[in-house]
């Protein structure tokens, strides 16, 4: 059959390994043909399996050979420095409260240190950087490994093939339709067993016992893109197969939506709710910049969803591009773990990436496949049912975010008469732009990215609490000094639509942030940047009873049919008039917060419930790069808890049962 994402080894020794799996195959054949039907009731797996222990030895033995490429590269050994996680000192033990301490560790996270539990005021937290330098720092060495390895002729020429091959398994993926694709109620799933007879590698006679033993195999589940593959892995980590493919329609050009995907800034600009890392380690296209026809590279990514709860998703993949007829393209991304096998590998992408076909009135069909493996032992149980679903990662969260990219260009570029209260120029495109990089820096502290330093809050009822530290003098645009940042994530009874509703209103604003109860609200100015009414850039006055201006806040809020955001940062009333009369907005300070809504699971469920990410950055000059004192962190555990308590307590008000 024509070879998939997981291109077979040329050497001989890997030719024999396929060998010895034919004649075993065969021999059932044989048997098959002499006497009953019992030997063809064994699975695809359980014939595989046979082999695998051949292929372990084919892997171990290429591991061998990369370490030995690159011994004599230069590279920094990193030695952690202190414990994992935050330091908890026992100032004065706080007794007698009842807390069972096996059964408090139990709840930790994978390699949480110890924690003794002590009253909130009594708690310190000190030890941030040490295990996220040392992740950064794995992630370089990584980085260089396949960096130099992608420079031989032999690997580029590989490379190459893979992704040709990947970019025709994602053509014909997109078109496809049943038996490929099952229509189920949520959208389509792929037919695991249908894409193994077509892509998978292997040998005509495996086809035969495929068909003959279909209906013993573990049938597709039509109601979720997962799946345990019955091919043998190449990883000793159980992977579960993920797929969903979802099309829109955008008024723009394809030549500009492959630019968006091929150029890095774009990229990280247009994803960084998705993308917290994406380098380019090689660049092997012979074309002229700015030409992505046959356009080819090699990159380190990292995928994320909006908590750090929620491990990232890390790989480095090819991505190719090609114009395949006019007005048609295609852009692939295919994983670099068939050619750079890692046994200990948590997250394969197989080819996925999209389609972009000119329509005319100067539209484009977007048809997006996204098809990978993934490890999710570490998920935990609140997200289990969203991330298993395929949601989470899915060909429709991708889409989601072009569209609103290009909604928001689109708003941007009319010039339309302005409707009471709206932003106008000379300082609506330097507003826009301050909230763009305000959504940025909110994403950039949501997720589990390498580098952020997340630590448990060791404090009873804090085991979804993380917190970390920013320094004003880390990154330009913050303000100066020490910020803790403090997230958490929390079930809400209540559908996604409602939540955002209740969220970005100003109206319903004092009833969920506590630093606004008592004052007043307004909305003074605002710009939309979508379809829905919510999706808009808006100034917030908080004023005291005595009409005093308390703080000036700017919010950005939109929603899109996989996920909603309300991110919002105070900002001094001096540079606001400076930026609404044209002055630039790229070095003013801000500390984002906000939230994430995502369903709690698969969107045909109806959305019986939200998860609700929250983020909150605070100014604390008594902390410091390390350190965490006690009454700061009783402030901020109290901020998170007291808000998520009263987002699930306005869910329940009548007032709002029913909307």
């Amino acid at each position: 059959m024509e070879g998939g994402l997981e291109a077979s080894g040329s050497n001989g020794e890997e030719n024999n390994i396929d060998d010895d799996l034919n004649m075993t195959i065969r021999e059932i054949l044989e048997t098959k043909e002499k006497g009953s039907d019992d030997d063809l009731n064994m699975t695809i797996r359980e014939i595989l399996e046979m082999n695998s222990s051949l292929r372990y030895e084919e892997i171990d033995r290429e591991l061998k050979e990369m370490k030995n490429f690159v011994e004599d590269v230069p590279t920094k050994r990193v030695e952690p420095e202190g414990d994992l996680g935050f330091q908890a000192r026992e100032i004065d033990s706080f007794s007698g409260s009842g807390r069972d301490e096996e059964n408090s560790m139990s709840s930790s996270p994978p390699l949480a240190p110890q924690i003794v539990q002590h009253s909130i005021l009594d708690t310190e937290v000190e030890d941030f950087g040490s295990l996220s330098g040392a992740r950064m720092e794995f992630d370089r060495a990584s980085d260089l490994l396949v960096s130099v390895s992608v420079g031989t002729e032999e690997n580029k020429q590989k490379i190459a093939d893979l992704s040709s091959a990947a970019l025709k398994e994602l053509l014909k993926m997109a078109k496809e339709k049943q038996p490929l694709w099952q229509d189920c109620i949520d959208g389509e799933v792929l037919n695991h067993i249908e894409y193994t007879k077509q892509f998978g590698q292997i040998d005509k006679t495996v086809e035969k016992i495929m068909r003959k033993t279909e209906e013993t195999l573990l049938s597709p589940n039509l109601g979720s893109p997962r799946h345990i593959s019955a091919l043998p892995e190449e990883s000793r980590i159980t992977l579960y197969t993920e797929a969903s493919r979802h099309t829109q329609f955008l008024p723009a050009d394809p030549v500009h939506i492959v630019e968006l995907l091929m150029d890095m800034n774009q990229y990280l600009t247009v994803f960084s709710s998705i993308v917290s890392r994406a380098t380019i380690l090689g660049n092997l296209s012979t074309e002229a910049p700015g030409n992505y026809d046959g356009a080819l590279q090699v990159m380190a990514v990292e995928f994320n969803a909006p908590s750090p709860l929620l491990p990232t998703r890390e790989c480095h993949l090819a991505r190719h591009s090609k114009q395949l007829a006019t007005g048609i393209w295609g852009v692939v991304d295919v994983s670099l773990e068939s050619l750079f096998p890692n046994p200990l590998i948590r997250y394969r992408r197989r080819s996925s990436g999209c389609l972009a076909q000119q329509l005319p009135n100067g539209v484009t069909k977007i048809i997006w496949v996204e098809h990978s493996e993934a490890d999710d032992s570490s998920v935990p149980e609140m997200f289990q049912a969203l991330v298993t679903s395929g949601h989470a990662y899915g060909a429709k969260h991708w889409l989601g975010n072009l569209v609103r990219q290009c909604e928001r260009l689109g708003y941007i570029m009319a010039r339309s008469d302005p409707k009471p209260g709206e932003i106008v120029s000379p300082g609506r495109e330097n507003v826009l732009c301050l909230a763009e990089r305000m959504m940025r820096k909110f994403w950039a502290n949501l997720s589990d990215s390498s580098e952020n330093t997340w630590r448990p809050v060791p404090l009873k009822g804090a085991e979804n609490v993380r917190a970390m530290i920013r320094s004003g003098e880390d990154e330009e645009g913050r303000p100066p000094g020490t910020a803790i940042v403090i997230a958490t994530s929390v079930w809400v009874p209540a559908s996604p639509r409602r939540v955002f509703d209740f969220l970005h209103d100003e109206h319903t604003r004092n009833r969920w942030d506590i630093l606004t109860c008592g004052h007043v609200v307004k909305e003074t100015g605002h710009i939309d940047n979508g379809c829905d009414h919510g999706n808009r850039v808006s100034i917030l006055e908080v004023k005291s009873p005595e009409d005093q201006i308390v703080v000036i806040l700017l919010q950005e809020s939109y929603t899109t049919f996989t996920s909603s955001y309300v991110t919002f940062a105070p900002v001094e009333a001096c540079t606001l008039d400076m930026i609404l009369n044209g002055g630039s907005p790229d070095h003013v300070p801000l500390l984002p917060s906000g939230f994430s809504i995502l369903p709690d699971g698969p969107i045909r469920d109806g959305g019986s419930g939200s998860l609700v990410t929250m983020a909150f950055q605070i100014l604390d000059n008594s902390s410091s790069a390390t350190y965490i004192p006690p009454d700061s962190v009783a402030t901020i555990f109290k901020l998170v808890t007291e808000t998520a308590e009263c987002i699930k307590a306005a869910m329940f008000s009548p007032s709002n049962l029913g909307t």
